[in-house]
């Protein structure tokens, strides 16, 4: 009996034992937070950009920006296009930012980024992957995962430590000027899925995932850089919606949440004179005590780190001043306060200590709540402490890290996993008469981009087909970027087929001149005999709007390429791998189109716009004749859909207490048991 009561107090013992290690790592927290002045807690509550300075990009960190980090101890910084022009450089210019701002006993700066992949692609080199509508149409969380370990890989590598991604914004209102691509899907539990594997992706790599934009940013007209959304959503219907993909990201693990610069007025009916006009607007999400608070940390259970979207926005900035507009997210539960003032000039660094100057005088006035902003730096910092961001930084291994960039960031290996994942998500919508894979080459075949920069995407994909075998050497294929009708039907004259890149950003497009050319060449290649593919590649919905093409192939991707891979030094520049596979697939009779569409495509009505009926509804999606989707093959070239290697280290602080004592208690057992066991 005596035997049994040690053996049930030994877990016990264990876990009192342990308590005060796991509570003095949380009290490095508090006892930092405690040493910190108001205005210190409020810095650390800023996530400036420094992308330009006096004119010119910050790929080096200049001396008045070096004086700013040292000055100040910010959460972090933001980084953008400007910044990361080059793998090296790039990795030097964090190296300095942290080195900056290691003063005394400071936490270091959370580094972020917004490497959505797609048309959201930061880095100036590296893989843009086929972006978050692309794996929509895969529609495998297992790629999904793969993709953001990919991305969190580079970025790792990088310095970086936070994604502003996934976006799980439920593009359900096709005119949406802002998410379109950006979104998985219009489908709730279909974005749900992709987004909770994203993050997960991200965070095996070590890599922070940022789900955007609470609560959804889907289901708007208007672009929250320009103007002011507003949803008249309930809060009923976002629970069945727009909420979905969110709650999933928390059960994912997501440590951050981004706000939405969008009015709910039918959730939060607390109301702010506009700066602009004089006018009452309901306070937008990023504002909103009631949906931060309330509604995020409340009802949904979250306890991670709320960042806002961009301050600069004029969704904020048009309406509210800087330090007002930093004063209500605070107040309504935001933890950082992304890019609040303008950095890129001297008179930009004076602009900022008045802005702290002010924000420090309304939290010892108790203007401010001094309660919430303690809450939100310990937040920060316990978050900086997950990711050992807590410790001093040591830049000593530079030259290594630089090294570990250099031979992972768009490697060869990763990029051949980019085109792979392309090349699943091209979606088949129509075929008549099995216009696809073109095989022969009887009369010319004539190739039309939009713009420039797609013709070597064009050349690139050309150049695989012929190493395949699946293009003849003397195929007669022309390639051209878009001109005049009439140019244009003088090129066509004659063709055997044409493939021709479709990009609607919106719903104007349908009306414009880019695809009234685009009808004119297809009547000319119909009138001679020839046969017409569409390749949407921006949001999929033109599909309906040319309806006597022969195929349709979906791509969801139109970045192009400023040099062609095969011609460049690696690593190459970041470039789309949408348009190289789908004009891959058109030509490849020993692959086919696998994906299937993850948004309905509406039917347009006689004047081009949107109707209520559904011409091609989510899931749509042929393959060529004697593929079955489940038996898609990998192309040689490519590799099977891996999530790439990543090196971790184990932290201690992130096993469970009582994981860990179970696990020491059954070590201690063993040990006796063999002791008691063992011949005297």
């Amino acid at each position: 009996m005596k035997r049994m009561i040690a053996a049930a107090l030994i877990p016990i013992l264990l876990l009192l034992l342990l308590t005060p290690v796991c509570a003095a790592a949380e009290d490095d927290c508090t006892r930092l937070l405690a040493s910190m002045t108001t205005e210190e807690k409020l810095t650390q509550m800023l996530m400036p950009a420094l992308q330009n300075y006096e004119g010119a990009p910050v790929t080096e960190l200049p001396d008045a920006l070096r004086g700013l980090l040292e000055r100040r101890g910010f959460g972090g910084v933001i980084l953008f296009a400007e910044n990361t022009k080059e793998i090296e450089q790039t990795v030097r210019l964090t190296d300095a930012m942290q080195r900056a701002n290691a003063v005394g006993d400071r936490p270091q700066l959370l580094l972020a980024i917004d490497q959505e992949g797609g048309g959201v692609t930061r880095l100036g080199r590296g893989c843009a992957m086929p972006g978050n509508m692309a794996l929509g149409a895969i529609g495998d969380p297992a790629d999904t995962r793969s993709a953001a370990a990919l991305i969190g890989n580079e970025l790792r590598t990088l310095g970086i430590h936070v994604d502003f991604a996934p976006v799980v914004d439920v593009n359900s209102n096709p005119e949406n000027p802002v998410i379109g691509l950006r979104s998985f899907s219009d489908d709730p539990h279909l974005t749900a899925e992709q987004g909770a594997a994203f993050v997960r992706g991200l965070g095996n790599a070590g890599v922070i995932g940022v789900p955007k934009h609470f609560p959804g940013h889907g289901d708007t007209a208007t672009d929250s850089h320009t103007g002011l959304p507003r949803s008249e959503r309930t809060k009923d219907e976002l629970l069945e919606a727009e909420l979905v993909p969110f709650r999933a990201c928390i059960e994912a693990g997501a440590e951050m949440m981004m706000t939405a610069h969008i009015r709910y007025p039918q959730i939060e009916t607390e109301t702010a004179v506009s700066t602009a006009d004089g006018e009452a607007i309901t306070l937008p999400a990023t504002l909103s005590h009631t949906i931060l608070t309330d509604f995020l940390r409340g009802e949904l259970g979250f306890d991670g780190v709320i960042v806002t979207d961009a301050m600069n926005m004029a969704a904020v900035a048009k309406h509210f001043t800087p330090v007002d507009a930093a004063r209500r997210a605070i107040e309504a539960g935001a933890d950082l306060i992304l890019m609040p003032v303008d950095l890129s000039s001297q008179a930009g660094l004076a602009a900022l200590d008045r802005y702290l100057s002010e924000l420090t005088r309304l939290a010892d006035a108790g203007e401010l709540s001094m309660k919430k902003i303690d809450a939100a730096v310990l937040r920060i910092l316990k978050l900086k402490q997950a990711h050992g961001l807590l410790a001093p930084y040591d830049g000593s291994a530079i030259d290594q890290r630089v090294n570990e960039a250099l031979s992972t960031v768009g490697s060869d290996i990763y990029h051949n996993l980019e085109f792979a994942l392309a090349k699943k998500a091209i979606t088949l919508l129509k075929n008549e008469n099995d216009t696809l894979p073109i095989t022969q080459f009887d009369r010319k075949t004539v190739i039309l981009t939009a713009y420039d920069n797609e013709v070597k995407s064009m050349q690139y994909a050309l150049s695989l087909l012929r190493d395949a075998g699946a293009l003849p050497e003397d195929a007669g294929i022309e390639i051209y970027s878009r001109q005049s009708a009439e140019a244009l039907s003088a090129l066509v004259q004659n063709a055997g087929h044409v493939l021709a890149v479709s990009e609607a950003h919106g719903s104007a497009y349908y009306t414009s001149a880019d695809a009234s050319v685009l009808d004119t060449v297809l009547r000319t290649v119909h009138a001679s005999g020839g046969r017409f593919t569409l390749i949407s590649a921006e949001l999929p919905y033109d599909a309906a709007r040319f309806p006597d093409a022969d195929a349709i192939l979906l791509a969801y991707g139109s970045k192009g390429m400023s040099e062609n891979p095969r011609d460049a030094q690696s690593p190459v520049r970041s470039y789309g791998p949408n348009l190289p596979a789908a004009l891959y697939l058109a030509f490849c009779k020993d692959a086919s189109p696998m994906g299937r569409v993850p948004v309905d495509i509406p039917a347009l009505d006689a004047n081009l716009r949107y109707s209520e009926d559904i011409l091609y509804p989510r899931g749509s999606g042929l393959t060529y004749r004697g593929f079955a989707r489940e038996e898609a093959p990998v192309s040689a070239e490519t590799p099977p859909m891996e999530e790439p290697p990543v090196e971790q280290t184990a932290d201690v602080t992130s096993i469970p207490i009582a994981a860990l004592s179970l696990l020491i208690a059954i070590a201690l057992a063993i040990v006796i048991h063999r002791r008691k066991s063992s011949p005297k």
